[in-house]
């Protein structure tokens, strides 16, 4: 499945959410990587993905007081692999997705707001 969407700026609150230990191991040993501390927001202008795409999404504990998250490993621009990410709790709308690499994407590929990007979406098969 390949989804495209245009990058947006998010609340600024990805960075605080990904450094936190009862995320951290669960990123490295499910995800393979450290992420970059930060989400690169999407947005797809179609709620039905994210919901089609959340079905699909694998579990990270949360807990003491934060929520799960789940994800589905993907690959952006056919150049960077890594995971969306769907937080249980979230401020962002259902047309939103949120993309986490092991670098600072906007840097590593020269994204700016409204630049247009393409996700693919890895299944069982091809993320092994």
């Amino acid at each position: 499945m390949i989804i495209t969407g245009r990058v947006s700026s998010g609340f600024g609150e990805g960075a605080y959410f990904m450094t936190r230990d009862v995320y951290l191991e669960q990123f490295r040993e499910k995800l393979g990587f450290e992420p970059f501390p930060g989400t690169l927001n999407i947005e797809t202008g179609n709620p039905e993905i994210v919901r089609e795409l959340r079905l699909k999404a694998d579990k990270i504990h949360g807990g003491g007081g934060f929520g799960d998250v789940l994800y589905v490993r993907a690959v952006l621009n056919n150049e960077v692999d890594g995971a969306l990410l769907f937080p249980v709790k979230t401020h962002h709308r259902d047309v939103c997705l949120e993309f986490v690499a092991p670098v600072n994407l906007r840097k590593t590929l020269k994204l700016r707001d409204g630049d247009t990007v393409s996700l693919k979406i890895m299944d069982d098969e091809s993320s092994d």
